[in-house]
């Protein structure tokens, strides 16, 4: 067989490159619809497998203690129960198309990986790199995290504007005056929603960046993370770096193993494209990006040794997140964001079931989820000028087009 199926339509219509298959072959759509898949990783087992110990474990730094790392097997960590799961309209849970099709690419992950240690090119390949790259940077806790945080802040702008026209829902009277300081949470499906954008966004970068393979011949591992696709301009010393800013010259880092690491630049040719391999040989080169990796590591940051406590521990007090800014004029709310280093985010848990709904989040995020409808139709009925615009969001600074 030299072609492979069209799963993905004519944008995975790639050739077998001898060992390597195409993610696009395998069928990301199964007709078990009832499997229950409760376990769900956001970092996939199999790209961690690439940074174990002759034991077969990898060394996991949690952000609240990593001066204590613990060795642990890839399958136990890197996952919450239910993580990617979807309620459905008729009652019950989808629990399985969203890690169907990451398994498509985890599934020609090791043949890739093997390819790439012998120095190997291709269109195949490269498709393959890029597509888990394009997984890890949409699947992962920081990436959902970060929509929840823009979507917080605007229900609560909606909610306030319906404080300010006496029309707030009965069971919200109760907090009025104090809703800037109530919890808000988000419903997941919203975050799970949004990494359809990040897919398509990571495409189009993908367009303006070129890739090499950098082969690690230091006694230094690479570093990964629950985070690991980094991007940022490498004109910026690292302390005052800023996370995903594509306003300008980019480079990506996307360590493959502890021996293997991609990386992408706005000056390298051609574009969308793995086209060389090179080696590092000066350890100095690997622990500086080791510490690009570390200070993008959201819950944790994974090694195959301790060479890198230092480098962890000094970035694990910050993040890659994001930070709001709300203005208002006589008629319109626009909410500003940008990504920023900081504090990790603790957001709210949000209730969807019975036990949970105890706690006042429970009443504020059901009411807040119909605040949009309820400015819609405050708005048909009182006129524009009565009632300000939907709040919207907005990106503080644009990205460069390639």
């Amino acid at each position: 067989m030299n072609e492979s199926a069209l799963y993905f339509g004519e944008w995975g219509n790639l050739p077998v490159d001898g060992d390597v298959r195409p993610f696009s072959m395998i069928n990301p759509i199964h007709a078990d619809t009832d499997r229950k898949n409760r376990k769900h990783h956001f970092v996939s087992v199999v790209y961690m497998e690439g940074f174990t110990d002759a034991n077969g474990r990898v060394l996991v730094y949690r952000s609240e203690d990593p001066e204590h790392p613990h060795p642990t097997q890839p399958s136990a960590i890197g996952y919450e129960n239910y993580y990617y799961s979807q309620k459905l309209h008729g009652g019950g849970q989808e629990n399985h198309r969203f890690e169907d099709l990451w398994n498509s690419i985890e599934s020609v992950w090791p043949e890739t990986i093997r390819a790439l240690e012998t120095r190997r090119l291709s269109p195949t390949i490269s498709f393959n790199v890029l597509g888990m790259q394009t997984i890890m940077y949409a699947r992962v806790p920081a990436a959902h995290d970060r929509h929840a945080l823009m979507l917080e802040v605007k229900l609560r702008s909606q909610v306030r504007v319906l404080e300010e026209l006496g029309a707030l829902p009965d069971e919200l009277d109760r907090y009025a005056g104090q809703l800037d300081n109530i919890p808000i949470a988000i419903n997941p499906h919203e975050t799970l929603l949004a990494m359809g954008d990040d897919f398509k966004a990571f495409g189009d970068l993908c367009f303006c960046l070129g890739f090499e393979v950098l082969h690690n011949k230091t006694g230094t591992p690479f570093l990964t993370s629950d985070n690991p696709v980094c991007t940022y301009d490498p004109r910026h010393p690292l302390h005052t770096r800023i996370p995903h800013d594509h306003s300008g010259e980019i480079e990506l880092i996307f360590p493959l193993t502890a021996r293997m690491l991609v990386r992408g630049s706005t000056s390298l040719g051609p574009f969308n494209a793995v086209s060389r391999h090179r080696d590092v040989t000066d350890r100095r080169t690997v622990r500086s990006f080791n510490r690009t990796i570390a200070q993008f590591a959201y819950r944790m940051a994974l090694s195959q040794d301790r060479s890198s406590d230092d480098i962890v521990c000094a970035h694990a007090g910050s993040v890659p997140t994001v930070a709001t800014e709300v203005r208002r004029s006589s008629d319109e709310i626009q909410i500003l964001w940008r990504h920023v280093f900081g504090p990790r985010p603790t957001l709210s848990q949000y209730i969807d079931t019975p036990e949970k709904s105890g706690a006042p989040r429970s009443e504020i995020g059901k009411s807040c989820q119909s605040a949009e409808r309820r400015l819609i139709s405050l708005r048909r009925r009182m006129g524009r000028a009565a009632v300000r615009s939907r709040p919207t969001l907005r990106k503080a600074t644009s990205d460069a087009s390639c």
